[in-house]
């Protein structure tokens, strides 16, 4: 009861400062996991295990593995890899692990701008980690229904594919609105891989869907594209890799160390400095 009534000693305020420092929500213990040399080292282990793991399945692969024609599902099928599908899929599986803390690193940066798209950037982008995680183990094949699905692989990738699109298009958003923050260059990555591959990706799926409507359109324009990387969507899938690649990297290494919301004092709980 004496410590409600009479004022704290020097030592025994420094004590409870530093006691409190452990459950004050300022900066909590998980925020080391997004510092700018924590997320460095995720990128450095990210590019190992997604890029590694895959050149060298792709090495044993069977037959010629060329990225521009072939997608990523043939290094992860017993039928076309049977052999070392595995390496693949534990490589891919350890990438989408290491990359969840950077939904959680967007959300704590984007926040300041638009805390809504933040919150949206984050969730899509976490949505779009757990089903490349879930695609890893779902064989692709085509001839038995997983759950219900004929082609589960597929759609669990297509729907990756769209949450991360929409995760970094709200950040594009943040980016641009929050311009005045963040490094000028931040926005023009962000929008430059994210918009082009996605550009990209329509055009072709749009010309695929006009040869299926006008089937005598369909000769003349398997015939101009037929040879062309463009046309593939492997090609397309070591793109928006890469550019997903690319914006994590940005996130990181063009954004702030530390973002605080307007109006909110940061408590400083790395130094414990007497009053």
């Amino acid at each position: 009861m004496s410590a409600f009534l009479y004022p704290m000693t020097p030592l025994a305020g420094s004590k409870s400062r530093s006691i409190a420092m452990l459950f004050v929500p300022c900066e909590p213990r998980r925020a080391m996991l997004y510092r700018k040399s924590t997320l460095a080292v995720l990128l450095v282990l990210i590019f190992f295990s997604f890029f590694g793991t895959l050149t060298a399945s792709a090495w044993m692969f069977p037959q010629n593995y060329d990225w521009r024609y072939r997608v990523m599902s043939n290094l992860l099928s017993p039928r076309d890899n049977p052999n070392h599908y595995w390496v693949a899929a534990s490589g891919l599986a350890l990438t989408r692990l290491l990359m969840l803390p950077f939904a959680g690193h967007l959300r704590r940066h984007l926040a300041v701008i638009a805390p809504r798209s933040a919150n949206l950037s984050a969730g899509t982008f976490t949505m779009g980690i757990i089903a490349l995680i879930c695609a890893c183990f779902v064989v692709p094949q085509h001839t038995h229904d997983v759950l219900g699905v004929r082609r589960l692989h597929e759609l669990l990738g297509r729907s990756a594919a769209g949450f991360l699109a929409m995760g970094m298009l709200c950040g594009c958003w943040c980016a641009w609105k929050g311009r005045s923050l963040f490094a000028p260059q931040l926005f023009w990555v962000w929008s430059s891989v994210t918009v082009l591959p996605l550009v990209g990706i329509f055009f072709s799926e749009f010309l695929l869907l006009v040869t299926r409507l006008k089937p005598s359109w369909a000769m003349p324009i398997h015939s101009a594209l037929r040879h062309s990387m463009f046309w593939h969507l492997g090609f397309w899938e070591w793109t928006g890799v890469v550019a997903v690649f690319v914006f994590l990297s940005a996130a990181v290494f063009l954004t702030p160390p530390r973002m605080v919301l307007p109006g909110v004092r940061l408590l400083d709980c790395a130094q414990d400095k007497p009053g």
